[in-house]
């Protein structure tokens, strides 16, 4: 009888635990639960080094979920790791494409970080009519001081550039593969290349749509049915607490005028400029190293989630 009884409340409490998380499930989002939900899904897109997800890590660490849990439709695909935005730009296309046939959306909303931002200028420049809106975040649309430096040290076609191009190319591999996506072949010296003063104002000459008319202003918000935005940051430095803050205060040293640890604050201006003075390094922009973040200043989330509103009320 005492076993019978203890069976019969094992059971009951199985069903209650199983109604509490049902009802939780379910009530994950009590008011204005539609507020990011935006006609065109949103697709963000990662930057030079980076990935879509490994291990369960986002590389937009909380924006994917921010965003949904308030109606969104997000994706977050992978291109190449290490790799120019001319052949990252044609990897976008074709996985919009795909988009496009598997979900019966007609555009979509692109969000890309670093180089993802010259990414999706690519993609949203020789197929608009896959793209609503552009909107560039703490990205090399001019290139970056670092590169310039870099390659002003090390010469391109020595062997000390060899050695490096073939170390953060395997990295790059490792870190596709990890992806899902070990067809992927990383070239870190096209990626390091691109991001250089000279070859970022080559692509912006055959990419100049939303391109700023004046250092450090404001280009077309709309371009061939096309919306363009961005938005930065301008501290190399923002917690101590962060890992990666030591690095970009190293790199931001090289860097002139205010900078977000690897790029100058007026070459992230890109068509509608949101801001770029928020107190964000690089790393900040896409909530990492896991949330850490300056401890006055806006939640690089909130930058997100006011871009999926703004996108929504422009009928985007």
């Amino acid at each position: 009888m005492i076993i019978s009884k203890s069976k019969n409340f094992l059971v009951w409490a199985l069903l209650c635990a199983a109604s509490l998380m049902s009802v939780q499930a379910n009530a994950a989002c009590w008011s204005n639960c539609d507020a990011y939900n935006t006609k065109y899904p949103i697709v963000l897109v990662h930057g030079v080094a980076g990935f879509n997800s490994i291990f369960g890590i986002d590389y937009f660490y909380g924006v994917r979920n921010a965003l949904e849990a308030k109606g969104a439709k997000v994706y977050a695909p992978n291109v190449t790791s290490w790799e120019d935005a001319y052949d990252r730009g044609e990897q976008l296309v074709g996985i919009l494409e795909d988009l496009r046939a598997s979900t019966g959306a007609q555009k979509f909303n692109l969000i890309g970080h670093s180089l993802g931002g010259p990414t999706i200028r690519y993609a949203a420049g020789v197929r608009p009519d896959l793209v609503a809106s552009v909107s560039t975040v703490n990205a090399v649309n001019f290139g970056s001081d670092v590169a310039d430096v870099a390659f002003g040290i090390v010469p391109v076609d020595g062997g000390a550039a060899q050695f490096i191009d073939t170390a953060l190319s395997l990295m790059g591999n490792i870190t596709d593969s990890l992806s899902g996506n070990p067809e992927y072949a990383s070239n870190a010296l096209d990626a390091a290349l691109f991001m250089t003063t000279e070859r970022s104002n080559a692509f912006n000459a055959t990419f100049p749509d939303g391109k700023p008319t004046s250092r450090c202003g404001e280009g077309s918000a709309k371009v061939n049915g096309v919306r363009y935005y961005s938005w930065g940051g301008d501290a190399s430095w923002t917690n101590a607490f962060d890992i990666a803050d030591a690095f970009l205060l190293f790199t931001g040293q090289v860097i002139n005028g205010k900078n977000d640890g690897l790029v100058e604050r007026c070459d992230q201006h890109w068509g509608d400029v949101i801001g770029t003075t928020y107190n964000m390094n690089h790393v900040d922009a896409i909530n990492h190293i896991f949330g850490v973040h300056h401890l006055f200043e806006t939640d690089p989330l909130t930058l997100y989630k006011n871009q999926a509103k703004r996108l929504k009320s422009a009928g985007l």
